[in-house]
């Protein structure tokens, strides 16, 4: 029952960033890439998707030194698929200033 716990409580997690990602997305990234001169138009949920994840990624890195003891926090950390969707969403965010264009 605990582990079914701890599993809610991560989609609810994932949920809120989601939530997060977009409101953030729409209303400072959107600034931020037409700033830059970039268009924001074509494959925007990729870029809401990529900075949901980033958040979420960064959240949980601070998280596991605040609570040391947490198991799903280890196997979070330790998982490769964790790291790749960190990475790729990363590389999502931040590849349109290097190109010029939301590219996806």
């Amino acid at each position: 029952m605990a582990v079914w716990k701890m599993y809610l409580i991560t989609i609810i997690e994932i949920i809120l960033f989601l939530v997060v990602g977009f409101l953030l997305t729409d209303n400072v990234l959107k600034n931020v890439y037409e700033s830059a001169e970039i268009r924001f138009m074509g494959n925007v949920w990729v870029v809401w998707f990529g900075l949901s994840f980033m958040l979420f990624g960064l959240y949980t890195i601070v998280l596991s030194f605040v609570l040391k003891e947490s198991r799903l926090l280890k196997e979070r950390l330790i998982s490769k698929t964790f790291w790749v969707i960190v990475i790729a969403s990363i590389f999502g965010v931040f590849v349109p200033f290097f190109i010029g264009e939301i590219p996806f």
